[in-house]
């Protein structure tokens, strides 16, 4: 079964982002398994970014909630919490479709598998330029996983 789940970060308004900053605090992504403990494949990732910044990203994703990320601040995860971590990718300048006044990125094919703690996927979005977004909601997360 094939599952889309999105997300909205609250990301801060006006204020430039430096490299390594949490872009928004951390992503849950419900029901990413069927049940407590199962796996899922994560396939496809979307990131709309309605302010059009087009900014280099790492996505980390992790099989529990890790300790509070604070938007526009360093990620800076425990030992211990980078343990949690089931994989990740960059999401480039590149893979962006320039649009009007907004933008997407689409990557496929990821093939991730990965076993959760819960029934949730955890994300991480981390800056690896410097973007300063219009709207606190300029970034929407749309992961595709096939519940296993």
């Amino acid at each position: 079964k094939l599952v889309r789940v999105a997300q909205t970060p609250t990301v801060s308004s006006g204020s430039i982002y430096a490299a390594k900053d949490c872009v928004g605090a951390g992503l849950t992504f419900a029901n990413a398994a069927r049940a407590s403990g199962g796996a899922c494949e994560i396939r496809a990732v979307q990131l709309v970014d309605k302010g059009q910044q087009m900014a280099a990203l790492d996505l980390l994703f992790f099989d529990r909630a890790i300790g509070t990320a604070t938007d526009n601040s360093a990620f800076d995860p425990t030992d211990t919490e980078l343990g949690q971590c089931v994989g990740g990718f960059s999401i480039l300048a590149t893979d962006y479709a320039d649009l009007n006044d907004n933008s997407v990125a689409s990557i496929t094919d990821i093939g991730l598998s990965v076993v959760l703690n819960g029934t949730s996927l955890y994300g991480q979005l981390v800056a690896r330029g410097t973007p300063t977004y219009t709207s606190t909601t300029d970034i929407v997360v749309t992961v595709t996983v096939a519940q296993l």
